[in-house]
């Protein structure tokens, strides 16, 4: 017979004692998708790859 709990947020089966990391992983997917979008001149959210672009401003900034 094995023993589990269910992860009442993702679903994830998880061992006796162990706590469910997915928030955790949820917040660190969201800074990084924050920190990849800009706001440019016009108002538009851009997406920046490679770098600071000169005139766009960071979102949330």
């Amino acid at each position: 017979m094995a023993f589990y709990k269910t992860c009442p947020l993702c679903g994830s089966n998880l061992d006796p004692g162990e706590s469910c990391d997915c928030q955790e992983e949820k917040e660190q997917d969201r800074r990084k998708m924050q920190s990849m979008m800009k706001i440019g001149r016009d108002g538009q959210m851009q997406m920046c790859f490679a770098g600071e672009v000169a005139g766009i401003a960071e979102v949330g900034a």
